[in-house]
């Protein structure tokens, strides 16, 4: 139970080190069908922002024996080869812009020394994702939030990574909603990159970007040109950003469970 408390608040790191520990931490502790429901809850409540961990209470809710093969879950979120196909997809010598800290395109970036990063400051995460480029030797700048057009005017791609989205609505790092905005206005292609676990019912998204105004931003889909997952980079069609898990509606407060 300390340890599950603990996963709870540290929901800020890695999406897929949160799942493993997560999954590790229930299995130690065996939880029964109505003892699983309230850990889940409270476990997407303290990382309410962490799409993979929605992505996995779901399915354990919906599932009697899925605890049993929590292992399998969790290796699905670790083994996402969506930053593999974001690598393989981004043109040579691109002027990319980031926001924040995304850890999914860090790494996607991290394998590309051709690449020009303009990462924009956002609540300053930005100085983790330059140091970690320049150790991978790709050629990055921090940008200021006020110099975020400017950059953007730069670029050949903006490159928007979700905490979780729906056919409709993307949650992102906050400067993630203006810079998507502004590259539409100015036409250059917004790509959201959109790993395992990230596409959830719309239901909790809305919950998340309500829950999360001061921390996070929601935006449209319709400001996204190409989406990029675990098949690779496809231009945006309603199919991409179908939910990956059920939807269990005791996950969601004051629910009914009632599907919409």
């Amino acid at each position: 139970m300390e340890r599950l408390r603990y996963v709870a608040r540290s929901g800020g790191g890695d999406p897929s080190s949160v799942v493993g520990d997560t999954v590790e931490a229930l299995r130690s502790l065996a939880p029964g069908p109505g003892e699983l429901v309230s850990v889940c809850r409270n476990l997407v409540d303290r990382a309410i922002t962490c799409g993979p961990l929605w992505w996995l209470c779901s399915h354990l809710l919906a599932n009697p024996d899925a605890l049993a093969t929590a292992w399998d879950l969790a290796d699905v979120i670790a083994d996402d080869p969506t930053a593999d196909r974001l690598a393989e997809a981004l043109p040579t010598d691109a002027t990319v812009v980031t926001i924040g800290n995304p850890p999914t395109t860090a790494v996607a970036l991290c394998r590309r020394g051709d690449l020009l990063v303009l990462a924009v400051d956002a609540g300053h995460a930005t100085n983790g994702l330059v140091r970690r480029l320049d150790r991978s030797d790709v050629e990055s700048t921090i940008v200021a939030p006020e110099a975020m057009l400017s950059a953007i005017r730069r670029a050949d791609f903006v490159l928007v990574e979700a905490d979780a989205c729906s056919s409709d609505l993307v949650v992102a790092t906050t400067g993630s909603g203006l810079a998507a905005i502004a590259a539409a206005h100015l036409g250059v292609p917004v790509w959201l990159v959109a790993g395992r676990g990230r596409r959830l019912p719309g239901r909790y998204v809305e919950v998340i970007a309500a829950r999360c105004e001061d921390d996070v931003e929601s935006l449209p889909v319709g400001l996204v040109a190409s989406v990029a997952g675990p098949n690779g980079v496809r231009p945006l069609d309603a199919g991409l950003l179908a939910s990956e898990c059920p939807l269990a509606p005791e996950l969601i407060p004051n629910s009914s469970g009632d599907e919409p």
